[in-house]
Formats: C-alpha cells, sequence, structure tokens
C-alpha cells in the first residue's frame, strides 16, 4: 500500500498530467481499492472527476487525504508537514 500512496503523491505533486501517468494514477488507485478491501468509492469514485477534468488542486487534497489516512509506514517524505500547494511547479 505505501507503494501505491507514495506513487499517486509523486505524480499528483509533480503535476504529470501525461497519459502515462493517468494510467499509473488508475492502476495505484485500482491496487488500492484491493488491497484495502474498501471497494471502488475512496479510490477511485472520488477520483475519476478530478483526474477527467486535472483539477489539480482537488487531486491535491485527495492525494494528501490518502497520505493521512492510509499511508502505513511513511518514507523519508515530507508526510507531516506536507500542504496542498495548487500552483503548478
Amino acid at each position: 500500500m505505501n507503494h501505491c500512496v507514495a506513487k499517486i503523491h509523486e505524480i499528483i505533486k509533480s503535476g504529470r498530467d501525461d497519459r502515462r501517468s493517468i494510467l499509473q494514477l488508475g492502476y495505484n488507485l485500482g491496487r488500492l481499492s484491493e488491497l484495502s478491501g474498501l471497494g471502488r468509492a475512496p479510490f477511485w469514485d472520488a477520483w475519476v472527476d478530478p483526474i477527467e477534468r486535472w483539477d489539480r488542486p482537488r487531486l491535491l487534497e485527495l492525494a494528501h487525504d490518502l497520505l493521512t489516512k492510509f499511508l502505513v509506514s511513511p518514507p523519508e517524505t515530507e508526510r507531516d508537514n506536507w500542504q496542498p500547494n495548487p500552483s503548478p511547479p
């Protein structure tokens, strides 16, 4: 689960909206759904519209929620200090 959460956070934070990155988001959200046993609602249903519109501020909020709710053991990231930054890099 950590890998999926970290990869989603990395893609959103970097602002990558290319086809490959969007496919990676879908794959990792699907894996989180499977691994957690919580179904689609917290992982895909909440994400589909912001991904379609590439609503980066909302995606950053969703990524932050994943970090705080589902990251089992934080890697050396800024997890505790991370704040959504809606402006592009």
